[in-house]
């Protein structure tokens, strides 16, 4: 199956169903695809949770309250903790590196998530597994400061981890309460 204006090819991968892989050569810094979908608050997350229609690691954070649904093809990359991909502004997908013919296309799901409870097992089977897909504070600081460098972070992000910087950041009611609820 190709899409994405015959830059994508989807199909099954080795480790973990499908993924996203590259068509052709792909450079640095290119944009690779905007992740779509319908745009969701908190309270609706967990509704779809809670009534089966979503699972909580489906949809993608792109600021303290707001999600996206994704979209088939915005749902089909897969997470690396070694990526060659990066999510800026609020959810362009862009090359960390050149990505080659062939190559699967991944970002680290993990600096897309504030800081919370939730956390899933890693299966990406890159040397730099870090075993756990967690929320940003999980990625070691030095790794999320190489990111930054590349800008591989969104924009709510940036905003979030200045607060963590300055010690002001505590996870918001509303979050523990989405939490609470799911867990029951």
């Amino acid at each position: 199956m190709s899409s994405g204006k015959n830059r994508f090819i989807i199909k099954n991968t080795r480790k973990y169903g499908k993924g996203v892989f590259a068509s052709k050569n792909i450079g640095k810094g290119d944009v690779i695809h905007i992740l779509s979908g319908e745009r969701l608050d908190i309270k609706d997350v967990v509704k779809r949770v809670l009534a089966g229609g979503e699972l909580i690691d489906d949809p993608l954070q792109i600021g303290r309250r707001t999600y996206l649904d994704l979209d088939q093809l915005s749902r089909m990359f897969n997470h690396s903790c070694d990526p060659n991909a990066g999510v800026k502004g609020v959810s362009d997908l862009f090359a960390l590196r050149d990505i080659g013919l062939g190559e699967e296309i991944t970002y680290d799901y993990s600096l897309t998530i504030a800081p919370t409870e939730w956390a899933m097992r890693c299966q990406c089977g890159s040397s730099k597994c870090r075993q756990v897909i967690g929320d940003i504070l999980s990625v070691p600081s030095k790794r999320r400061k190489e990111y930054r460098k590349m800008g591989a972070l969104q924009i709510y992000q940036r905003r979030l981890l200045k607060e963590i910087d300055e010690e002001r950041y505590q996870i918001p009611r509303y979050e523990i309460a989405a939490l609470e609820r799911l867990k029951s």
